[in-house]
């Protein structure tokens, strides 16, 4: 259970107040602080806060809404990491632009998982593209990769159904706070990951309602916590390419689906060939090229697994061969 971390509720209150982010907020909270100190902790703060002109009384109020918050959060059975606290997922502390907070719904173990993978793409994919998505998944959970994703329809949900046929955990990123499902029509499968020891994941507080920068916010997320990232199907200029962008800039391995012939004339396969043509996403043509490119992906820092010690290839024929 999520101790009454004075970080968590210290970095909720100042970004609550209009022009602080996640940046200057950790400018601010540089320590998690200990619950045994809390007054104290709370002082120092706010003394900080006045000094980056941030208004007292303000801030005094922001920090109450706050405590509510945290407790509200407690309450519905969710568990929070400052970017201080001990728990906090080790890939995302590595990324240019990490969470200050972090809410997590479910069993937290898969944000540490040793071997992770985002599987996204458009929300409109093509038949091949869809059921790719899922043998994808499927390979990579039978793998030993947790599969992460944003739930949104389309690529992402294929993924995390191929996921629980593989039996491997999701972790699913959200772009608001934990007490809704969006989409709506994501909300069973939701419930499935939960049930199946994944969980789903915000840096936004209970009654943050989806707002269109939080998706592009969440994709440095999904990127962030996996060591790999595998684009299924996007056009040139879909949302999915927020997540190669922020896949290249955090260094992680990149791999596109190579399409077909039959398919290369379809817009939704257009960003996939500009990738690959361009050298920034490794091909994958075919089940046995993924599980090459899963056994190759260099092990994080604070993971003790190496590739070697990755299934290769026990996946049936039918898994394997994407002859659609």
């Amino acid at each position: 259970m999520t101790r009454k971390s004075p970080s968590i509720i210290a970095l909720m209150a100042l970004m609550s107040l209009k022009g602080v982010g996640r940046r200057a907020a950790l400018r601010i909270v540089t320590d998690p602080g200990r619950v045994e100190d809390g007054e104290a902790y709370r002082r120092d703060i706010v003394a900080r806060a006045i000094r980056a002109r941030l208004s007292e009384d303000a801030l005094q109020d922001a920090w109450r809404a706050a405590a509510d918050k945290f407790d509200a959060s407690i309450d519905a059975g969710l568990t929070m990491y400052s970017f201080h606290d001990e728990g906090y997922p080790h890939r995302l502390r590595g990324i240019g632009d990490p969470p200050a907070v972090l809410f997590v719904k479910g069993d937290p173990t898969g944000l540490d998982a040793p071997r992770s993978l985002a599987v996204v793409g458009t929300r409109e994919p093509t038949e091949f593209g869809s059921e790719v998505a899922r043998r994808s998944g499927q390979s990579a959970a039978q793998a030993g990769f947790a599969i992460v994703s944003g739930l949104a329809h389309g690529c992402d949900t294929f993924g995390h159904e191929g996921c629980l046929e593989g039996n491997g955990v999701g972790v699913a990123v959200m772009a608001h706070g934990l007490d809704r499902i969006y989409p709506v029509s994501s909300r069973d499968l939701s419930v499935r990951l939960l049930e199946t020891g994944g969980c789903l994941v915000s840096e936004y507080p209970l009654g943050m309602t989806p707002v269109r920068a939080a998706f592009a916010e969440r994709d440095r997320i999904q990127s962030g916590l996996s060591d790999g990232v595998l684009v299924i199907e996007t056009d040139e200029k879909g949302g999915t390419m927020h997540t190669v962008r922020f896949a290249l800039e955090q260094q992680r391995s990149l791999a596109c689906i190579s399409h077909p012939n039959k398919w290369l004339s379809f817009e939704k396969t257009r960003g996939n060939q500009k990738l690959i043509k361009e050298g920034r996403a490794r091909p994958i043509p075919d089940g046995e090229a993924l599980l090459s490119f899963l056994a190759e992906i260099p092990p994080q820092i604070g993971s003790l697994e190496t590739s070697a010690d990755l299934p290769r290839g026990r996946g049936t024929r039918q898994q394997l061969t994407w002859d659609l």
